[in-house]
């Protein structure tokens, strides 16, 4: 009875063991492959170039952060047609040859299926060759010189705002705000010389006249000599073309010189709270900042609930608050390449993403990205005015 019934348990235990196999091996049959294997959809290289060492830097490394928020706000999503996004980020440094050398790692080592860059707009037309010769569709993100788009690209796509843009968005409201005869102290590259040659053409157009132009070295931090040529031309205001650091400088001497000629940041890179906190609340009384994007009030934003989530996630990630505006660049950016993605059906081939991004039409946190003829959008400006020690959109109607 004993041999029995061990003979009995052991015929058990191989039916169980087969039985449990079985049911193993039909298990994975009926599972997803991604469940076994993890995805089985490779992620969609997104090529990024910014300053991130050198003049600029603190500004890409904003502009990074904003893009790595939205890039993991869509892959918390699931991302594109099953798909995640990768960002592949290099330090082009402001420098048109540096950029290059990154653009083109990007693109023919990494093989990207996208890229945006490169902040300066010398740095940007530097990479343009490469991304027409190759065909990888680019995002230019901050760049505001006319001629990286004008005429066309086919490759190449804008969500930055042009010189002439912003120049054309405050030009009938000179007058009153207090610029008839202007004095501009500008970085002496692209930026400075293009955002002068615009403003001037507005201003002219109004009636008004330029009473000097200088154009300043971006490390420059003593104004007076300047100022002091300003306070004695007759100019009954100051257009300023510069970093937040080097313009708060700027406000501050102006005040310790008792200059009364109103005053005006330009480029979307000043951010009013940082000036206020540098430069001082009573020195940047009465000055005003063309900004694209107004952290402290969503509503003047063309998407507030997506601007509400971005300021949230950046508030969450302990991010500077000096950023926040500049970061926004980078946002809207990976925003438009991932509905170009969208529109090409989650492809990652370059040709189809470009064929994608011409059908966009979508509200950003800078703007209504709907490409025109020139493959630029239509960006939200708003003119900031700092009162009471606290910056406030200024509403013109």
């Amino acid at each position: 009875m004993r041999k029995s019934s061990r003979l009995s348990d052991e015929k058990c235990k191989k039916k169980m063991f087969w039985f449990t196999i079985l049911l193993l091996s039909s298990l994975i049959i009926t599972l997803p492959v991604t469940a076994v294997f993890g995805s089985s959809k490779k992620p969609i290289k997104i090529g990024g170039v910014l300053p991130l060492t050198g003049w600029g830097a603190a500004e890409g490394s904003y502009v990074k952060y904003g893009a790595e928020i939205a890039t993991d706000l869509i892959n918390s999503k699931g991302g594109i047609n099953g798909r995640q996004l990768e960002l592949v980020v290099e330090d082009g440094k402001n420098d048109p040859a540096e950029s290059l050398n990154a653009c083109k790692k990007l693109v023919i080592r990494d093989k990207v299926s996208v890229i945006f860059g490169a902040w300066l707009s010398c740095a940007t037309l530097a990479m343009i060759p490469t991304v027409e010769r190759y065909g990888v569709p680019m995002i230019v993100e901050t760049s505001g010189y006319d001629g990286i788009t004008h005429p066309l690209k086919k490759w190449v796509f804008r969500t930055s705002i042009l010189f002439s843009q912003e120049a054309a968005s405050v030009e009938p409201h000179l007058k009153d705000l207090g610029f008839s005869n202007v004095a501009f102290l500008a970085q002496d590259n692209d930026w400075g010389r293009g955002t002068v040659e615009e403003f001037s053409k507005s201003i002219k157009r109004q009636g008004g006249k330029v009473a000097s132009v200088d154009y300043l070295d971006a490390a420059t931090t003593d104004f007076y000599p300047q100022l002091t040529k300003v306070k004695a031309s007759g100019a009954d205001s100051i257009v300023v073309v510069n970093s937040t650091p080097a313009a708060s400088k700027l406000i501050q001497q102006c005040y310790e010189l008792g200059l009364k000629q109103k005053l005006m940041t330009t480029g979307g890179s000043t951010w009013p709270y940082s000036i206020i906190r540098l430069a001082g609340a009573e020195p940047t009384e009465g000055t005003y900042h063309l900004s694209f994007f107004p952290a402290f009030a969503p509503e003047s934003t063309p998407n507030p609930d997506l601007a509400k989530t971005y300021v949230a996630e950046w508030k969450k990630r302990n991010l500077t608050w000096d950023g926040v505006q500049e970061g926004s660049r980078g946002f809207d950016a990976i925003l438009t390449i991932a509905e170009g993605i969208k529109l090409a059906n989650g492809s990652d081939k370059p040709a189809k993403i470009r064929d994608g991004l011409e059908k966009i039409d979508i509200k950003g946190i800078t703007g209504h990205v709907k490409f025109d003829k020139f493959h630029d959008q239509n960006p939200n400006i708003v003119v900031v005015g700092v009162k009471d020690g606290k910056p406030m959109v200024v509403d013109f109607k």
